[in-house]
């Protein structure tokens, strides 16, 4: 999955420099794309993790493969802000159906063979995504090479070609051995979905985790579509733009792989996967601050090193909180539960800041953003278990 990781990297250079230079887009149309995407994310989340519990897990990460290379194709087809805009919904469509699929799949694969527990899974999502890391410094050299001697459109067009060259791979040489379909178990999509919401609001440290999810993505929003033209716009570049945010891509990569290994380290010293949460949220919140107040280049990858590489370790240590805690049955639909909670913080966020940053500054959205993300820090705590050390 790590492959999968590292070619989205690689894509997301190509739409941020496409969106930002080529197509010179605003807050409020950069902030509409994110709404686009999680607007369909929100509807298609659960569907989908459901279906995954029901039928497959493997066909359904196949099919996220495919649909998603598909959007990104179609995403830089034209430049036409209007034409462009259903690609955002078809990478979400995508990208739901292996939302959860995946952490599910493995989980129940490695158990199924008795070798692994939940904090050696916790590990795993976390070497898995160092290595998406790791693999992403291949991804964006690439873009920029293939970008500079082509052009951004051509880049984008040979991402999306790779995303499903990683279907194809996926189809011929991922197992599953491990997994009941739940239609088997005579499990319809309705009594799935409940059990599935009946888990969640069951469950104390669920249900703190989908505070963290809502407060922490409300302010993930400014960063991921306006924090990159804040970066851009001081840097004063417009040629360079592909070089410029392709070279702080790759630092942000190599201060994700040294956060990862330091995550991994306090995982392994059982001091548990949601007080590395909140640590991880903490330090993201203060690089967001050092974003938001500054003009200065330098000053700004700092504080993008910070914030970006906690946000990125953030990922799989939230899946593992998430995993910790949800019945093998409805593993997956659980998972995407907790991605239809992000969509709804990223949506609402999305909007919110975007119009903030339209009527006063990026600078003043971003640093909104970042208090949110603080917020979420502070909720966080109430879902350390104080009780059992290790598997707070």
């Amino acid at each position: 999955m790590g492959l999968t990781d590292g070619v989205e990297w690689g894509f997301w250079l190509v739409l941020t420099v496409w969106w930002i230079v080529e197509l010179d887009l605003g807050p409020l149309e950069l902030v509409f794309m994110g709404t686009i995407l999680e607007g369909s994310v929100l509807l298609a989340e659960t569907p989908t993790g459901v279906v995954a519990d029901l039928i497959s897990r493997k066909r359904s990460i196949i099919i996220a493969q495919i649909v998603m290379g598909l959007g990104f194709i179609w995403a830089v087809a034209s430049t036409n802000y209007w034409l462009i805009l259903p690609a955002q919904a078809i990478f979400g469509i995508g990208w739901t159906f292996r939302s959860g699929a995946d952490v599910a799949w493995v989980t129940d694969e490695l158990k199924g063979l008795g070798q692994a527990s939940d904090d050696d899974i916790e590990r795993l999502l976390l070497r898995r995504h160092r290595f998406g890391i790791a693999f992403s410094v291949a991804m964006v050299s690439l873009a920029m090479v293939f970008g500079t001697l082509t052009s951004i459109r051509w880049a984008g067009v040979l991402f999306g070609v790779l995303q499903i060259l990683c279907g194809v791979y996926f189809a011929v040489t991922m197992r599953e051995d491990h997994f009941t379909p739940g239609r088997e178990e005579e499990r319809g999509f309705r009594d799935t979905l409940r059990e599935g919401v009946d888990a969640v609001r069951g469950t104390p440290r669920l249900r703190v985790l989908v505070g963290v999810i809502v407060l922490l993505y409300l302010g993930s929003e400014a960063f991921d579509r306006l924090g990159w033209k804040h970066f851009l716009d001081s840097t004063g570049v417009d040629d360079g733009s592909l070089i410029a945010l392709g070279l702080l891509f790759i630092v942000l990569a190599f201060a994700g792989l040294l956060v990862n290994a330091a995550a991994s380290r306090w995982l392994e010293g059982g001091k548990g996967v949601a007080r590395l949460a909140v640590a991880l949220l903490l330090v993201a919140a203060v690089g967001g601050v050092i974003v938001a107040l500054t003009n200065f280049v330098v000053v700004i990858a700092v504080g993008y090193m910070l914030q970006d590489s906690t946000r990125e370790a953030l990922w799989p240590v939230l899946e593992g909180w998430a995993n910790r805690d949800a019945p093998s049955e409805v593993r997956a639909t659980v998972h995407s539960l907790m991605g239809q909670v992000t969509s709804v913080g990223e949506l609402f966020g999305g909007l919110a800041l975007g119009a903030l940053a339209e009527f006063t500054s990026l600078q003043v959205a971003i640093l909104v953003a970042a208090l949110s993300i603080a917020g979420s820090a502070v909720l966080g705590t109430r879902g350390i278990d104080r009780s059992a050390a290790p598997t707070g």
